[in-house]
């Protein structure tokens, strides 16, 4: 299997016109996509698949650090953009779709709707969007920089030995978060409405974006014509709470669009048994506790800390999760490491009544070397697990294991 040092996380974009590897008939499928590694401390890169041609990829490989396979961050110092060089350590893609025939218009609302298409609608201007078309983006956060969001679009014009899927176009800055917090996770609610940043340097604020990729408006509206992508300098963000975490390790959004925290030592929520509709619970903590009367109200008045601290996640506690290194979501589950070389699988539901949040989970492995990273690749079908042989993070000596991905509790 390859090597990968503090491999923390993958995220799957779908993407036209790009049926084989290198457009090469010669080279394995895509499965209608690529998956993007976060290679800590030496990549961002999208994996070449490897395999017999025409078939399903067997392995990896990292490609050469080039701008349309890899992502390298900006060195931002008193507001300037000082040099490229900087690494993101974990992140998070959405990928808003259009259905027009979900849209509302102007006399008829549509419950139908929902902000995420309403956002992939507002993206496209109507047009029908799937995974494989609709643009990509992805959420990184740099050290020496702060928080990004990257657009990653499909090559209009592909050739035979070429760049194959989407690649990096450009990059956005969220330059309304404090400079000098180094910032190191990035997370991306599943509808598109917020963007999270943390930091794994004990800083416990958690600064969150309002409408990261744009308002789109309400769902119950019809889009407007004009919509375009906002500069990432012109999104309101601020700090809406604290992890309340010794060292924040890995963030997730969950299935429930709950942010999760995980590090030393748990795993936190903002309220121990997330979800419901009263003032504390997420994200209504953001603006109902400070005397807003809004969300754009508390972001425009800045109005920070309204979701205070976060705590101990009944779910994990239960499943005795102890300092994560690795938390992630896919579909309706989600999937954790825990000290001891163990994973974790949890099945999140939400109780259609009170909205509250419920947990089922299973040991899904366990007697591996320290874990440092959890990944699913849906083209190979599986759980792809990175764990540390050393035990103490040396250089180059991560393994890779590729685990069949079981959804069915």
């Amino acid at each position: 299997m390859p090597k990968y040092e503090f491999a923390n996380s993958i995220v799957k974009c779908g993407a036209t016109k790009s049926v084989n590897e290198h457009n090469n008939p010669a080279e394995p499928l895509t499965g209608g996509g690529h998956n993007w590694v976060l290679d800590q401390g030496s990549t961002l890169c999208k994996e070449t698949d490897v395999g017999p041609a025409g078939g399903v990829p067997t392995s990896w490989n990292i490609p050469p650090n080039t701008p349309s396979t890899c992502v390298v961050l900006p060195i931002i110092i008193g507001g300037v953009l000082r040099n490229l060089g900087d690494i993101p350590f974990q992140g998070d893609v959405i990928t808003p779709t259009c259905n027009p025939a979900a849209l509302s218009t102007a006399t008829v609302p549509n419950p139908a709707n929902t902000y995420f298409n309403q956002l992939g609608c507002s993206i496209s201007h109507g047009v029908a969007t799937t995974p494989a078309t609709a643009g990509s983006y992805l959420f990184v956060a740099g050290i020496r920089g702060g928080g990004f969001n990257i657009p990653l679009l499909n090559v209009t014009t592909p050739v035979v030995g070429g760049d194959a899927g989407k690649v990096p176009v450009g990059i956005g800055y969220y330059s309304a978060i404090p400079q000098g917090q180094k910032l190191s996770n990035a997370v991306v609610s599943k509808d598109g409405q917020f963007a999270l940043f943390t930091s794994i340097r004990r800083l416990n604020t958690v600064f969150g974006c309002l409408n990261p990729l744009g308002d789109p408006g309400l769902p119950s509206q019809p889009i407007n014509p004009n919509f375009v992508v906002p500069s990432a300098g012109s999104v309101l963000c601020m700090g809406i709470g604290n992890n309340n975490l010794q060292v924040d390790l890995t963030d997730s959004f969950g299935p429930d669009n709950q942010p999760y925290f995980g590090g030393q030592r748990v795993v936190n929520t903002f309220n121990s048994n997330p979800g419901g509709n009263f003032p504390t619970a997420w994200p209504n903590c953001i603006w109902q506790t400070n005397g807003s009367v809004s969300l754009l109200d508390a972001f425009q008045h800045n109005r920070q800390g309204g979701c205070n601290n976060a705590f101990g996640n009944s779910g994990f506690l239960s499943a005795l999760i102890t300092q994560p290194q690795a938390l992630v979501t896919h579909g309706q589950y989600m999937y954790s490491s825990s000290i001891g070389g163990v994973v974790t699988q949890f099945k999140v539901s939400v109780d259609p009544i009170s909205g509250f949040s419920s947990y089922q989970f299973r040991n899904y492995v366990s007697g591996l070397p320290l874990v440092t990273g959890v990944g699913v690749a849906d083209d190979l079908k599986s759980l792809m697990v990175y764990s540390d042989p050393s035990g103490i993070g040396s250089a180059g000596q991560e393994d890779v294991t590729k685990m069949p991905l079981c959804e069915d509790m």
